[in-house]
């Protein structure tokens, strides 16, 4: 055997050696971390609940579920994996999710069962809502505002005109309603959104990234850099809300007297009685942002955000 044929041959034996000394690769970790119900991947948006079960939803067709109070959670993922960007649930218990890719996905009321209903548009879809006579209402690009009167069947669209997103749409009641957007948008209906009212804009340009209505003059937006802003008038004026952060804020829910808000770095703060904001210590290391929140009847506070960041928490 000459030099050549000896070198060959010593490094295959190096290399069988090496093999043979090779510690098994463990996926151990991989395979927990994968039956987690969240995985540091999902970017969840939006949370709601009826009396049966609270849903969390969010990127790549992720719907969470969970029957008792949110102790333990349930996953499962949508076919086509849309993007779930909001939720809402409706008089009759069943839930409606909207994705960006022009779907509403009509859940049943224990969240099992779930149907793709498209919406035919060219705009861009940004949030949803059902209202007390279970019409859906989806609001988006070019003030655009869809309405189904048969759990997604079938749509009527309407725009008001302006190049602007609406961001967020709530029905205060049967017939009060209303939408905020870019710009500082603010709209209003008396007549169940029949009719909308653009009402004096937020100064500075300022874009909701969240908003909740009482009744026809009191409100709240939230948004970035620590951002609240009050109005006791209808919107005619608003007044900032000290909050002492400068964290952006992208969810705000009210039950009874108690009014809650989340936003980025795990960041949740409770309104105190004399208007200013004050942080909750929720024990969790949460690093990333909250943006989903749902107070629910039995007085937990579910919140969901980024890196599948899921927060449950008596209040």
């Amino acid at each position: 055997m000459n030099g050549k044929a000896l070198i060959r041959l010593a490094g295959a034996l190096c290399c069988l050696l090496l093999l043979g000394c090779e510690a098994p690769l463990v996926l151990d970790g991989v395979k927990a971390q994968a039956a987690q119900p969240t995985q540091r991947s999902d970017l969840l948006q939006a949370v709601a609940s009826n009396e049966q079960v609270i849903v969390a939803v969010g990127n790549r067709g992720v719907v969470l579920t969970s029957v008792d109070s949110g102790q333990n959670w349930q996953r499962r993922m949508l076919d086509g994996l849309p993007f779930l960007m909001d939720i809402d649930v409706c008089p009759d218990g069943r839930f409606a999710a909207l994705s960006a890719t022009q779907q509403v996905w009509i859940g049943s009321a224990d969240a099992t069962d779930w149907q793709a209903a498209a919406l035919e548009t060219y705009e861009t879809p940004q949030a949803l809502t059902c209202d007390r006579q279970g019409r859906l209402w989806v609001v988006g690009s070019f003030s655009t505002i869809w309405r189904s009167d048969d759990m997604g069947q079938s749509w009527n669209e309407t725009s008001l005109d302006e190049d602007l997103y609406f961001t967020t749409i709530q029905f205060v009641d049967d017939q009060l309603a209303f939408m905020t957007g870019e710009f500082g948008t603010v709209a209003r209906s008396t007549d169940g959104g029949e009719n909308w009212e653009m009402l004096t804009p937020i100064e500075g340009e300022f874009y909701p990234q969240d908003a909740l209505f009482l009744d026809q003059q009191n409100g709240w937006v939230v948004g970035l850099t620590g951002t609240v802003l009050r109005t006791t008038d209808g919107g005619e004026t608003w007044v900032r809300e000290s909050t002492q952060t400068d964290a952006p804020f992208y969810g705000i829910a009210r039950r009874g007297e108690d009014m809650y808000l989340v936003g980025g770095f795990g960041t949740v703060l409770k309104r105190a009685a004399d208007g200013s904001w004050k942080r909750v210590d929720h024990g969790q290391p949460i690093r990333f942002y909250l943006r989903g929140l749902k107070l629910t009847d039995d007085g937990q506070l579910v919140a969901a955000g980024g890196a599948g960041a899921l927060l449950v928490m008596s209040i």
